[in-house]
């Protein structure tokens, strides 16, 4: 019982600190988001991706639902019609698609893309989303988010960091209801051609082959 009771005060302060941390450091991560996108433009339309998708294939698994892969190129795009980033490789499934975050404050709205996955089925499982490729890591680097093109000012692409990492969930903080996640499926893509993602004025995106 003592030595129980002498592990109790010795961890719980530690523990109490820690939460404090926690819960200062999401208040901030709030208000900095929040800060950000009141002092900047939204940032669509804009196209974001520009994919390219190879086909799927089969291993030898004995259900062969589960042993499919499906491969890509997914090249991340920035506010200038340049390439960030190129993603290529294989994911399992059958199908892909992407996931995006978005966040909206005072009738504004930024969207990230934040996922590449596979799919078995064309309706897929909640599962299925939890895996594939994150890509924040993609466009934000060293406190800037370059999907902000050549011409922005560091101010804004640090701006812009602060609202990506908060929507895309880079600090596992609460998103309190501002974060949306949708996906949009790419069953429809033929294999072999060039395609791009992009979002106009109204905030709904547009598939279309290049």
């Amino acid at each position: 019982m003592k030595r129980q009771n002498y592990f109790i005060r010795l961890f719980s302060p530690l523990l109490t600190l820690i939460l404090i941390a926690y819960l200062v450091f999401t208040c901030w991560s709030v208000l900095a988001c929040w800060n950000a996108t009141a002092s900047l433009n939204e940032n669509i339309p804009q196209e974001f991706l520009r994919i390219k998708i190879y086909g799927s294939s089969t291993s030898a698994a004995s259900d062969a639902s589960e042993g499919n892969t499906v491969s890509g190129t997914f090249s991340i795009i920035d506010s200038n019609g340049n390439e960030i980033a190129v993603i290529e490789r294989s994911w399992s499934g059958s199908y892909l698609a992407v996931e995006f975050a978005r966040i909206g404050s005072d009738g504004k709205y930024f969207v990230f893309p934040s996922r590449i996955y596979g799919k078995n089925r064309i309706i897929e499982e909640r599962r299925e989303r939890s895996h594939g490729t994150l890509l924040e890591k993609y466009y934000d680097d060293y406190g800037q988010c370059m999907l902000l093109g050549y011409g922005s000012s560091l101010s804004d692409r640090k701006k812009l960091y602060r609202i990506a990492a908060f929507a895309t969930g880079k600090y596992r903080l609460p998103s309190f209801g501002l974060v949306t996640r949708f996906s949009i499926d790419l069953s429809a893509c033929r294999p072999d051609r060039y395609y791009s993602i992009s979002f106009n004025e109204n905030g709904s995106f547009v598939v279309e082959e290049l």
